[in-house]
């Protein structure tokens, strides 16, 4: 995994450079430290729990060792089966599985209708708002449950980006870990009847008033610990990985939201 890949930079950006410099400057780190990274990657300013995510990273940064298991985030979403449905306590991917059943049943496909995975309500609400069936309607419908279910294969094979070439952009920004999920899937199903894309949408990617105060408030506490602490009387290793993970942190909390502030200077590891 790029430890970047959830920030859009280039090669030549700066800040990442020094502080991937640093990372190399600080020497082998333990695989607790590398798990605590990951969980930095995996963060998302647009999950309805990023809150959470945030306070979990902190915590990790703090004893430097994960307290949650990076490869265990998003174990409950619903492509990962209906086996996990059982196990969702915050009621989305249920959800998440009503809304595609009832879009598989729209597309004429086989479901069963499970009354713990579809709603009847929902579905009369999706026939009303995808309208007559066609070519285009069913692709973009298609593309939209391969992108609910992470089920890239199909996700690849759904994309053309011809005449609804935005339309098509924002059916592949919905997730049901996304913060207005589900308003604005219902929203996306009302443009997918129309062929019209959607105003002011949000999905993957953005943010809204609430969260960009929220995280530029957090991203200056970040920032003055880095300036607190980024010294060359720095001796413990643990002390450089934490000023490392912070710099990281607080990298990715700017670029996800858009802020102009720069980051602090790293002083070379020695």
């Amino acid at each position: 995994m790029n430890t970047w890949s959830n920030i859009e930079i280039s090669s030549q950006d700066p800040e990442t450079i020094e502080i991937d410099n640093f990372e190399e400057a600080i020497g082998k780190i333990s695989e607790d430290v590398k798990q605590v990274r990951e969980l930095i990657t995996r963060f998302e300013v647009c999950h309805f729990k990023y809150q959470q995510h945030f306070k979990h990273i902190k915590a990790s940064i703090i004893t430097l060792k994960p307290c949650v298991v990076p490869i265990q985030i998003g174990s409950n979403h619903i492509s990962k089966g209906k086996n996990v449905l059982s196990r969702d306590k915050t009621g989305r991917s249920i959800l998440g599985q009503k809304y595609v059943n009832s879009l598989m049943k729209w597309l004429g496909d086989c479901i069963q209708e499970d009354s713990n995975y579809f709603n009847e309500k929902i579905h009369q609400r999706i026939i009303k708002w995808l309208g007559n069936s066609n070519a285009d309607k069913k692709r973009l419908v298609r593309l939209l449950i391969a992108r609910l279910t992470w089920n890239w294969k199909a996700y690849e094979e759904y994309q053309i980006k011809g005449e609804y070439k935005e339309l098509e952009y924002q059916v592949c920004r919905m997730d049901i870990c996304h913060y207005a999920f589900p308003e604005h899937l219902e929203l996306l199903l009302q443009g997918i009847g129309r062929l019209e894309p959607v105003d002011k949408f949000e999905g993957c990617g953005s943010f809204n008033i609430d969260i960009k105060a929220y995280v530029e408030k957090q991203f200056l506490i970040l920032c003055d610990y880095l300036k607190i602490n980024s010294n060359e009387n720095i001796i413990e290793q643990d002390e450089k990985i934490k000023l490392w993970l912070v710099a990281c942190l607080a990298k990715t909390l700017k670029e996800q939201v858009g802020l102009k502030e720069f980051l602090p200077q790293l002083i070379s590891s020695k």
